[in-house]
């Protein structure tokens, strides 16, 4: 070797794997059918669902008295994100099966609108803080959407769902750690020794005419929106109020399915609609294991007058045209249902939850006056007859096809065959 020269000596670089990608996916996945959890183990199911579905969104709808976050969780299939997914996963499927196209399909939107129309399906519980089961049902409806979502990947694909499973944290959390039957929320009243107003009683709708005495379980306020929470749920109505098809607010123990009014016994004009969404729901539930719901209006359901309330103000004001409240099970429990029937009531009311928003579908359809078309199993609407005219392997109405319909027409795979490709969106 030559003199003043060095043997280059190959050093190996030790390659440092970044697990940061992968961080966000070990958040701990909560038991949500098998035990009421708390409020920070559901914001952090919600953060698990984040993290691994790309049609999941999480809203922070505003602070608690005791600063504890309101949540809603977004689930959307059509939302941009997840479709880009979808394409991606496409061009991956078919960069591998170049030589052999897959057979297996993947998932596609199904409609394509501009704009999309009433196609939102709201669903709040947690409202009392004592009523444990309706934190535990919403986290159910979440799961199936989210987890179980091939099993309702129809229902999916035509409707977008927002849930606020716990509506009042302070209360909620206050039972589980002082007074186990404390149904209001936990800010101090002025002026008063009492904690707490019943959010129930709070909202801008014949709101005067509800209890006005601190120390009663049923406060209404000093003012309506006078608490935190009726103001975050407030705003998020009101932020989606065009697109809202059906609302439905959850309670317990009275295992009724009721529609407004709850400040009055009159009945709306669209009474018979809300009742045959409601007794939709009822015969469900009843097919499945036999339980039998009452149906009707709320204040002659429960024999008085409620003035304030969510489901008046979402039905009267934010002017949602199908709007219920579920009473769940069940008058031998009560309010503190034990552990191993969450998952019997989650599975009872889900069946009559979804089975409500097929018809809710039905009834008032997101597109009213849009001539919808079936094709290869896609929902397609646009508001040009000329375009759906060329479409291929389409079958039209003139009507917006019932929930069954669509359903049938999808799995029949007697579609009409033409030269045009699909009407673009």
């Amino acid at each position: 070797m030559p003199v003043g020269l060095k043997k280059r000596s190959k050093k190996r670089t030790k390659k440092t794997v970044s697990y940061a990608k992968f961080q966000k996916l070990l958040v701990a996945r909560p038991d949500v059918l098998h035990g009421y959890l708390r409020h920070d183990d559901i914001n952090r199911y919600l953060e698990y669902l984040k993290n691994r579905y790309s049609f999941v969104q999480i809203h922070v709808l505003g602070m608690s008295h005791e600063r504890r976050q309101l949540k809603a969780i977004e689930i959307d299939w059509n939302c941009e994100k997840n479709l880009e997914a979808i394409e991606r996963e496409r061009a991956r499927r078919t960069l591998l099966n170049r030589t052999t196209p897959t057979t297996t399909p993947l998932p596609q939107p199904s409609v394509c609108t501009e704009p999309r129309g009433r196609n939102t399906v709201f669903i709040e519980g947690g409202t009392h803080a004592r009523e444990w089961i309706t934190v535990a049902v919403a986290l159910n409806c979440i799961y199936q959407l989210t987890e179980k979502h091939m099993r309702n990947y129809e229902l999916l694909r035509k409707l977008r769902f927002i849930i606020v499973p716990l509506a009042n944290p302070d209360g909620y959390e206050y039972t589980f750690v002082k007074s186990r039957r404390w149904r209001k929320n936990r800010r101090p009243i002025k002026h008063s020794r009492h904690i707490g107003t019943d959010c129930n009683r709070n909202y801008d709708f014949h709101w005067e005419d509800g209890p006005s005495k601190s120390g009663r379980n049923t406060f209404k306020g000093v003012k309506p929106f006078s608490e935190p929470e009726t103001r975050a749920m407030r705003n998020i109505l009101l932020k989606q109020k065009d697109s809202l098809l059906f609302f439905l607010s959850l309670h317990s123990y009275a295992e009724s399915i009721m529609y407004p009014w709850g400040y009055s016994k009159d009945l709306p004009e669209s009474w018979q609609k809300l009742e045959k969404l409601a007794l939709a729901g009822r015969n469900a539930i009843k097919s499945y294991n036999g339980r039998h719901y009452r149906v009707g209006s709320i204040a002659k359901l429960t024999k008085r007058r409620i003035s304030g309330s969510i489901v008046d103000y979402v039905f009267g004001v934010i002017n949602v045209p199908l709007t219920l409240v579920m009473e769940l099970p069940s008058h031998a429990l009560g309010f503190q249902p034990p552990a191993e029937a969450i998952s019997p009531i989650g599975h009872e009311s889900w069946f009559g939850i979804r089975e409500m928003c097929k018809t809710a579908y039905d009834l008032e359809p997101p597109f009213p006056g849009l001539e919808e078309t079936v094709h290869n199993g896609k929902l397609f609407v646009n508001a040009v007859k000329s375009t759906l005219q060329q479409a291929t392997a389409t079958t039209t109405v003139n009507k917006p096809p019932t929930y069954n319909a669509l359903m049938s027409a999808m799995k029949s795979g007697d579609l009409v065959k033409q030269r045009h490709g699909p009407p673009k969106c």
